[in-house]
């Protein structure tokens, strides 16, 4: 199995909910110049539909001492010192432990919706990415899914986050009702936050592995 990728998980609060259009034209200029960095890999950001002024991006990373080095640069100083006058920021550093893609490899189709979830296992962490996995397994052979990531923080005790798109709410609805979600829900809280793509080269760079 491929080392698992570091997931740099950022929620970004906008501080002035008028300002969206700004902050999507400078995470645009920035992500353009992330994607040059060695070591990235993808990312994913989406924006909260019930809470718009909300945005999570999800960037995938070879290691952590890779990304660690783009820190220190002094372009990126420059971009989140821009980003901090405009947003409010979250940050959840987590290791990659699951990603897998639809059956036969095709996207979700028709108007996308993307489900950010944060778990807090209140069980056995085992337990509970065997659960999850097995959720995951049983929604990749569901019409409508298009992929899902899990990713353990490494500063948020218990605490996972998983990314997954769907064609649309009835698709997701359906993979949630059904007993391997209930599993999952069994061992752990979950926060769910239902968002719509923004920008992002998840769907480019997916491999299937764990």
């Amino acid at each position: 199995m491929p080392a698992p990728l570091f997931t740099v998980i950022n929620t970004f609060t906008l501080k002035d909910p008028a300002g969206a259009e700004d902050f999507e034209r400078r995470f645009l200029d920035h992500v353009r110049w992330m994607r040059a960095q060695e070591g990235f890999r993808a990312h994913q950001a989406v924006r909260a539909t019930e809470r718009p002024e909300v945005y999570v991006n999800l960037g995938w990373w070879a290691a952590p001492e890779l990304f660690k080095q783009v820190m220190a640069s002094e372009t990126f100083h420059e971009h989140a010192k821009e980003f901090h006058r405009i947003v409010d920021v979250e940050a959840d550093p987590s290791l990659g432990v699951l990603r897998i893609d639809a059956e036969g490899g095709l996207p979700a189709g028709g108007d996308p919706v993307d489900l950010i979830e944060r778990f807090t296992v209140t069980g056995d962490a085992e337990a509970f990415e065997a659960a999850y996995r097995a959720y995951a397994e049983s929604a990749a052979r569901r019409d409508g899914f298009g992929h899902t990531d899990l990713a353990k923080s490494v500063v948020r005790p218990g605490g996972y986050t998983a990314a997954t798109r769907w064609s649309g709410p009835a698709a997701h609805r359906a993979a949630r009702d059904t007993p391997e979600y209930a599993l999952v829900l069994k061992l752990a809280e979950v926060e769910t936050i239902t968002a719509t793509p923004v920008t992002g080269n998840r769907a480019l760079e997916v491999t299937r592995h764990g």
